[in-house]
């Protein structure tokens, strides 16, 4: 290729030499030189070729490259961009480009990493080119998207937060909801599945129609793995009342929790099944996510039920160890999820919430005093009638 590029660098003719340049790449483009073009982009960076023909040349070469095999397109970028970095001052657009294409090409081998690597090594923000506010926020959202595939929620977070000072500028709906989804996927890897549930189920509405549903199951799950208390229920009673909610798998068990019956654990075994590994993470104290959401479901169940249990009865009955359910009505009390004391002389937890079946008596006993009220009066006005 020295002979080649001796030829059209004779030439004093700036447009000349960049147009010989351009009929070059073209026809190694069309055989798939590869070697060759790599040689083309190595000549194209030195400090002996003008800035006009080269970055005229260089843009050129980032857009043509796209119309090769995709493994030829990663040998000549990843080669190019090798040449290009140490003056990417002089070649921010045709850098931009081929990263930006090279990140297309792994995003659909499904190499998260290297995609988001491409992307990440454009400099958007104080370089030479002006990109525009949605160019921006759609590469941060991009790359956090990326991170996300790839269970990094940790630099996916990054790149989110990055984005949100872009997103509501770019006034772009498609973007503002792949942002809020991803988003809404961070809180889920954080184990924010409360704030998490919420924004799916706002997404459930406002998602294209095939997606509304996966929102809003995503929805259901989040909120049963979320602390039991009374945020929760609020958003189980939003998510039980919409009707949509009886056509998602996860519907039976949404439904228990709303209806605060004690879950078994056949059934939970069933829906961990459906769960997401960072959904099923162990915790400090050697329970999942999972576990705890349940024990603290089924003890705030039981304190409906109950005035008061010793903790060996409250063990049988969420079919745990006793110890493990003080614990975690020690923690629930303190944390104000649940009204309570613990009487430990007596080995018992007092539930200080009005027990369900105690009300339903005391209801009952009141209609009937108030029937047998109403018969009396009617008896002393129409004595014959109680006579009949």
């Amino acid at each position: 290729m020295d002979s080649e590029f001796a030829k059209i660098d004779k030439f004093s003719d700036q447009k000349k030499r960049t147009s010989l340049y351009i009929k070059l790449l073209a026809d190694l483009i069309q055989k798939a030189k590869v070697e060759d073009l790599k040689a083309l982009s190595a000549h194209m960076v030195l400090e002996s070729i003008p800035l006009f023909i080269s970055r005229t040349v260089l843009t050129a070469f980032s857009e043509k490259i796209k119309s090769l095999k995709p493994q030829e397109t990663k040998d000549v970028g990843l080669f190019a961009i090798s040449k290009i970095q140490p003056r990417i001052v002089s070649f921010e657009e045709p850098m931009f480009n081929i990263r930006k294409t090279l990140a297309e090409i792994y995003e659909k081998e499904e190499d998260w990493t290297e995609a988001a690597n491409m992307l990440m090594g454009i400099p958007l923000e104080g370089g030479q080119i002006q990109h525009s506010v949605a160019e921006i926020a759609d590469i941060y959202v991009k790359i956090a998207q990326l991170h996300l595939e790839n269970d990094d929620n940790v630099r996916a977070e990054t790149y989110i937060n990055r984005a949100a000072r872009f997103v509501p500028q770019a006034e772009d709906k498609m973007l503002s909801l792949r942002y809020q989804v991803s988003y809404a996927r961070i809180l889920d890897f954080k184990r924010k599945f409360l704030e998490s549930s919420i924004r799916y189920y706002h997404l459930s509405t406002e998602l294209v129609e095939e997606e509304r549903l996966q929102a809003l199951s995503f929805a259901a799950t989040c909120a049963i793995l979320g602390e039991a208390g009374p945020s929760r229920s609020r958003i189980l009673s939003i998510l039980f009342k919409d009707e949509r909610s009886a056509a998602i798998p996860e519907y039976g068990i949404l439904q228990k929790m709303y209806l605060e019956r004690i879950l078994r654990k056949q059934e939970v075994e069933q829906f961990a099944k459906t769960l997401r590994p960072h959904q099923l993470a162990v915790l400090s104290d050697g329970a999942t996510v999972l576990d705890r959401a349940v024990m603290e479901h089924n003890l705030l169940s039981a304190s409906k039920l109950y005035r008061n249990i010793t903790f060996d009865e409250l063990g049988r009955l969420l079919e745990i160890p006793p110890e493990k359910a003080e614990k975690v009505a020690s923690r629930m009390i303190s944390q104000g999820r649940m009204k309570g004391k613990i009487d430990q002389l007596e080995n018992l937890i007092e539930f200080e919430t009005e027990n369900v079946l105690l009300r339903w008596d005391s209801n009952i006993e009141r209609i009937c005093r108030d029937i047998n009220f109403v018969a009396d009066e009617i008896g002393n006005d129409h004595p014959s009638l109680i006579k009949k």
